[in-house]
């Protein structure tokens, strides 16, 4: 007789899991909880860094970007400072 697994909700409901079900369950799980390696980090920082370089400066851009939006902000305040 092959006992059938059981998941506990947080409510403390059980619900019976079919092997196929618990299966697929537990390699989620397994899957999902797997930390990245620090090689594989490693290599993703040395893949893209200077990716961007020599381009536009997208620091420059925000910068600019939030300066005009301050610029208007002020423009649409100053209205009611008066």
């Amino acid at each position: 007789m092959t006992q059938r697994a059981r998941l506990v909700t947080p409510q403390g409901k059980k619900i019976e899991l079919s092997p196929e079900i618990y299966r697929q369950v537990r390699r989620l799980i397994t899957n999902s909880a797997r930390p990245r390696s620090r090689a594989r980090t490693t290599q993703a920082i040395a893949t893209t860094y200077g990716k961007y370089a020599g381009g536009r400066s997208l620091t420059q851009a925000l910068l600019a970007e939030r300066a005009a939006e301050r610029a208007r902000e002020d423009k649409k305040l100053g209205r009611f400072r008066a």
